[in-house]
């Protein structure tokens, strides 16, 4: 198979390359080079875009962060403030396979391979997250519930380049967690994933996203178990209640499927655990405010 390679230093000439035909974007590689290998795919050229500085950046603004599309999971995983600050996104780059795939692996491309499987999806659904996306011809933003159409579908034009997420900076009392159950922790693909990002004021939950991978054709947004969390005093938050809901909610989902009867049970200890860090979370910020104020 003979396949013409670009390799672009800047990304004009990146999305000059894309208004060329049956053409294929190669970020991390890690889906990509063993597709080809198995001859999924037959671009007739792919257009390398790992050379492009501009999309690794991690950009912290007044009111907004700004991932570029080719910053790896190992980028994220150093990065104090997002450790720190927004640990569900950290969490899904620690868990997302092993050293090699986290060097490689790009947030753009975890978008747009759009497995339902994919770590980021589902934190970066939860923070409500942009995605910007360009071509010679212009640009646009797009929620990231939006560029992702299903199992490996997504919004993209053919001359279009994701290339940059962008979210908001998190607010004071606004926590984050992040689970998932793989058959062998960090090195296996999701069975199943969640995010949560929980906002109080004076400690009654004032917005709840919950949002989950692999119990479908793509994340999903869990609306019936946020709107049970809305009003409810966060330390006296019923985790169990809210994991029965969960369940409820994937079992009508999944009641064709044959994982039905493990999934509806092991989505359970996924919310508990991903509830019960916000909850821990939530205190500890309480007790830094208590300290700073002595």
């Amino acid at each position: 198979m003979n396949i013409r390679v670009f390799s672009p230093a800047v990304l004009d000439e990146a999305l000059n390359c894309l208004q060329q035909p049956e053409g294929q974007v190669l970020a991390g590689g890690t889906d990509l080079i063993i597709e080809l290998r198995k001859e999924k795919r037959k671009p007739q050229y792919i257009v390398d875009i790992s050379n492009i500085k501009e999309l690794k950046s991690i950009e912290l603004g007044e009111e907004k962060i700004r991932l570029g599309a080719m910053v790896t999971f190992a980028d994220i995983i150093n990065n104090e403030y997002i450790k720190n600050s927004i640990p569900s996104l950290w969490e899904a780059a620690y868990n997302m396979g092993a050293c090699q795939i986290q060097n490689k692996a790009t947030i753009g491309g975890n978008i747009c391979n759009a497995a339902p499987a994919a770590d980021s999806i589902p934190v970066f659904l939860s923070l409500a997250a942009q995605c910007e996306i360009k071509s010679a011809s212009g640009s646009r933003l797009v929620p990231v519930s939006e560029v992702v159409l299903g199992s490996g579908k997504n919004c993209l034009k053919a001359d279009e380049l994701l290339t940059a997420v962008i979210f908001d900076i998190p607010r004071t009392n606004e926590v984050f967690a992040f689970s998932k159950l793989g058959k062998r922790n960090a090195l296996a693909i999701s069975t199943i994933s969640c995010a949560v990002r929980i906002y109080c004021i004076d400690g009654i939950i004032k917005e709840a996203d919950i949002c989950t991978g692999s119990l479908g054709s793509k994340a999903e947004r869990e609306y019936n178990i946020q709107s049970y969390m809305l009003n409810k005093k966060m330390g006296t938050l019923d985790i169990n209640e809210a994991a029965d809901i969960l369940s409820a909610e994937v079992e009508e989902r999944l009641k064709a499927r044959s994982s039905i009867t493990y999934k509806k049970a092991a989505v359970k200890g996924v919310i508990k655990e991903a509830l019960q860090k916000c909850i821990n979370r939530y205190h500890e910020v309480q007790c830094k405010g208590c300290e700073s104020n002595e």
